[in-house]
């Protein structure tokens, strides 16, 4: 990857964040942070990665919201970068976040004494042969 993709890339981002927080009014568009942004290498596509504070609903909400102004945005980007292609831009959430707090929540449970592994089923000794249609 040469070093151009990851400045686009990151053009692209802070350019995505500034128009989503200042102009963007849509109802449905919650607390929404630009995580960062994946182009192809012939800047055809972009996936924007989001991550959202809310329920499942209200994610799905705020996605919407998003991908329905993904056109204005794109408008809005060919006037602000000087790049000969506007990628189209695809929104995902970033689960990274939930991850994160999922593991926070196991450390935390770890360091007070519960074990978060209650609810695994154990792991097989090294010794114990495997059950029958498993691969090696």
């Amino acid at each position: 990857m040469t070093e151009r993709m990851p400045r686009v890339d990151e053009l692209l981002r802070e350019e995505i964040s500034t128009h989503i927080s200042r102009s963007i009014s849509d109802p449905r568009l919650g607390f929404v942070t630009v995580v960062g942004v994946e182009t192809s290498p012939d800047l055809r596509h972009a996936k924007v990665f989001i991550s959202t504070i809310g329920t499942e609903e209200q994610r799905a909400s705020s996605l919407a919201a998003l991908r329905s102004a993904t056109p204005y945005l794109r408008t809005v980007i060919s006037k602000g970068l000087r790049i000969r292609r506007v990628p189209a831009l695809h929104f995902e959430l970033d689960a990274a976040g939930e991850r994160g707090s999922r593991i926070q929540q196991l450390l935390g449970s770890i360091e007070r004494g519960d074990d978060p592994l209650d609810d695994l089923a154990p792991l097989p000794s090294p010794g114990a042969p495997r059950p029958t249609g498993e691969a090696s």
